[in-house]
């Protein structure tokens, strides 16, 4: 048996049922490879002196790279950069971008969070008083960067903070929040032309709050129906009940799937004639109970190959190692691809995950391709059970990804396609039984590829 990646261990020390969606042949779907990203925390690449922290900053970036990650999501925080008024320290941040664009990735930056001088409570976490000095930070950013940073969120998750829990304390305010988007993003574009500004990425599920994420968009846009103009994409994070723990195509009274917010935030976009890229720029499940390693892998796997036929741009996992330290809810600390550890050294580093070996596979298997359709029926495949298929140019290399929706039986399906080579999700050769000309494929709620070159 063989597999189709080595993990190498280097030196770290560590930063503390449902059918499918209904696509014609002919959609267009951006390159596989382009749509992967990581939402994670990047504090530790500001200090390049402290010994430590340079460790764990080039860990994760060399996984990252090394794992086909192409998109890094982080906060770029006002009250870091700008802690006076008008006195502006890039210092940290050029440290944490230098860092990640040696290694080839692409940074999404959150511009967020409040500032103790710019608003009348003094509190630091409260949005602005006055949007234009947020702007101000969002163009010297822009301008700072050009050239180097090219995508931007506004603010995360600004459709929380009922009750004082959330990101837009005291309570979401689409208005509030329409006004900071449009400055912040003329600002931006005054700076850099070429940047692209989204929407920052709403939290879909409502946790008791006022607005659930499409509901939120509706509403900003239903007060600004000119946002089009000034914004390139929207983001959204289909994260589902909290604690994420069911699959991604799980549904039911009071849980939608993945698909069904997708369709949700689809719909707000058409009720507004409004045309525009859709990002998940956080989704993931903590390896806590009820989820265990391999439900979160095959989740991973699934989650990025639905959002692949839902038309998705680009999709961010969070997050890249878990921490340590959480009390409530304890499960925070457990959404990484890595395990955590409190001593790690040469000889003992952190490990991977499940699904950072699942991750690993997809995108190998993967690189160069581009999403096709779902061929199922030609499988005579049933219960909403997927066949997606994937070609490079002039189908040089083709690819099948298999697998069955949460709920559902395994089924055997005759594959009748020469010179296949099968994977698992961890990128571990084999080889189905066949009858006369057909393989005999099972297929389960663990994604298999079959690659044909």
């Amino acid at each position: 048996m063989a597999k189709i990646h080595l993990y190498i261990p280097v030196l770290l020390l560590v930063l503390a049922g449902c059918s499918a969606p209904k696509h014609v042949a002919t959609a267009t779907y951006p390159p596989f490879s382009q749509m992967i990203g990581i939402a994670t925390h990047l504090g530790m690449c500001e200090d390049p002196s402290n010994a430590t922290d340079r460790a764990a900053c080039t860990f994760q970036l060399q996984q990252l790279k090394s794992a086909g990650v192409l998109l890094v999501r982080t906060d770029f925080n006002w009250s870091e950069i700008e802690p006076q008024q008008g006195g502006f320290d890039f210092t940290g941040y050029d440290n944490l971008v230098h860092a990640v664009l040696s290694n080839g990735l692409q940074l999404d930056a959150i511009l967020d969070y409040g500032n103790a001088w710019a608003d009348a409570a003094g509190s630091g976490s409260y949005p602005p008083d006055n949007p234009q000095t947020f702007a101000d930070f969002a163009y010297q950013v822009a301008l700072h960067y050009k050239g180097e940073i090219h995508l931007y969120e506004i603010w995360n998750e600004e459709n929380t903070g009922a009750f004082g829990v959330g990101f837009w304390p005291p309570a979401p305010d689409p208005e509030a929040y329409g006004l900071l988007l449009e400055d912040a993003s003329k600002a931006i574009k005054s700076a850099d032309p070429d940047a692209q500004v989204a929407f920052g990425g709403v939290l879909m599920k409502a946790y008791g709050l006022n607005y659930t994420g499409d509901t939120f968009i509706d509403a900003v846009l239903d007060l600004y129906p000119d946002m089009g103009k000034y914004i390139d994409a929207v983001a959204f994070h289909p994260y589902q009940n909290y604690p994420p723990s069911v699959a991604p195509d799980f549904r039911s009274t009071t849980q939608l799937s993945l698909d069904q917010m997708c369709e949700n935030v689809k719909a707000v976009m058409k009720k507004h004639n409004l045309s525009k890229p859709l990002w998940i720029t956080e989704v993931g499940w903590p390896t806590y109970p009820p989820v265990n390693d391999s439900m979160q892998a095959r989740w991973l796997v699934r989650e990025y190959l639905e959002a692949v036929e839902q038309g998705i741009d680009s999709v961010y996992w969070y997050d890249f190692i878990d921490g340590s330290g959480c009390s409530f809810p304890v499960q925070e600390c457990y959404f990484g691809l890595f395990d955590y550890i409190t001593a790690p050294s040469y000889s003992t580093p952190p490990q991977p995950k499940q699904a950072f070996i699942a991750l690993e596979t997809m995108t190998s298997l993967l690189s160069g391709t581009t999403f096709n359709s779902d061929v199922a029926s030609k499988f005579k495949l049933s219960g909403g059970a997927r066949a997606m298929y994937f070609t490079t140019p002039a189908n040089m290399k083709e690819v099948w990804v298999f697998f069955s929706p949460h709920g559902t039986l395994p089924q055997t399906v005759p594959i009748p396609i020469s010179g296949l080579a099968f994977y698992d999700l961890s990128g571990t050769t084999f080889t189905p039984s066949s009858t006369g000309a057909a393989y005999e494929l099972t297929v389960t709620t663990s994604p298999v590829y079959a690659v044909r070159l």
